[in-house]
């Protein structure tokens, strides 16, 4: 993610495809100004950090369930953690680009300035796959609860 994210703002060719496509802005004229340049520049970095951080915290977890550590109450609290940055990812994605879309354009002449918004499948795909890991993490939580419970009596 951190590679791709600076070869598409580093290669020219690429962010204009990026902007026409998952930004939205189509047919827009394309000269960003070297302010809005590096603000859509900027913006990029709030869901691939997310998108980072959750992945360095599914690679904890995999971890600790290679070391055979399955029902602690870190590994349901690492799926939550997971679960709600994947979230926060996918809410913060259309956000961003519209705000990238206003950036890239803003010191365009006037009637050649835009506000795109855009959804992709892979928004609503992080989203769900957010929710599903939340609730297991949630299962998880109870399965730990019900495994202390069943010791207690043992």
């Amino acid at each position: 993610m951190f590679f791709g994210l600076v070869w598409l703002w580093t290669d020219a060719q690429a962010l204009a495809h990026y902007a026409r496509s998952a930004i939205g802005l189509g047919d827009a004229v394309l000269a960003p100004s070297v302010r809005g340049y590096w603000m859509a520049f900027g913006l990029a970095w709030i869901p691939a950090g997310l998108f980072i951080l959750a992945m360095l915290q599914l690679g904890r977890l995999f971890r600790a369930f290679g070391e055979g550590r399955v029902l602690v109450e870190e590994n349901a609290a690492g799926l939550l953690r997971v679960g709600w940055l994947l979230a926060c990812f996918g809410a913060t994605t259309p956000i961003v680009r519209t705000l990238q879309s206003i950036a890239l354009t803003f010191d365009n002449p006037p009637g050649q300035r835009h506000l795109a918004i855009t959804l992709d499948p892979g928004i609503f795909a992080a989203l769900a796959a957010a929710a599903a890991l939340i609730a297991f993490g949630h299962v998880l939580r109870e399965a730990i609860r019900l495994a202390d419970e069943n010791q207690s009596f043992v």
